[in-house]
């Protein structure tokens, strides 16, 4: 079993807490997007606005774990957990972007692990940090949720 079945199963078997897990781990650690999950749980029947609370929260808490992690354990663990390539194009994205880079990097192909890690160990003001997280992350689970009360109620 490879870890999106684990992480699909989560949600099939815990709903809510399933959810809150993966969004937890997404910026710490975990290759998949909660997005598909979130899908997942919408289509087992779980409350949308739940799900969107949960995951939005569950995100910010991770992101505030890996800002701290990163900030304690520096750039070899961040190059360990996210490989060299992206640690560098999250570096370079972060330098040119500043606070704005975390809410553009939501709609990129650079891992969102990768930029809250660097956002850590660049020490880049906590606050800033936390709003942009939140917002990036309400805007990108909410168009899953929109596209799915879109489409169910186009096919209701």
């Amino acid at each position: 079993m490879n870890l999106k079945e684990i992480f699909l199963n989560l949600v099939k078997e815990y709903g809510y807490l399933g959810i809150f897990i993966i969004g937890f781990s997404e910026p710490i650690f975990q290759p998949f997007p909660v997005e598909i999950f979130i899908a997942a749980a919408l289509l087992l029947g779980l409350n949308w606005f739940l799900v969107l609370i949960i995951s939005t929260v569950a995100s910010n808490l991770g992101a505030m774990v890996t800002y701290f992690l990163a900030k304690r354990f520096g750039e070899g663990l961040i190059i360990k957990l996210v490989g060299e390539d992206n640690f560098k194009k999250a570096s370079e994205f972060l330098e040119k972007y500043g606070i704005l880079g975390v809410l553009i990097v939501s709609f990129t192909p650079i891992p969102f692990e990768a930029i809250c890690w660097v956002c850590g160990l660049f020490e880049m003001p906590f606050n800033k940090y936390m709003i942009a997280v939140f917002i990036s992350r309400l805007i990108r689970h909410g168009i899953v949720i929109l596209l799915y009360l879109l489409y169910k109620g186009v096919t209701a």
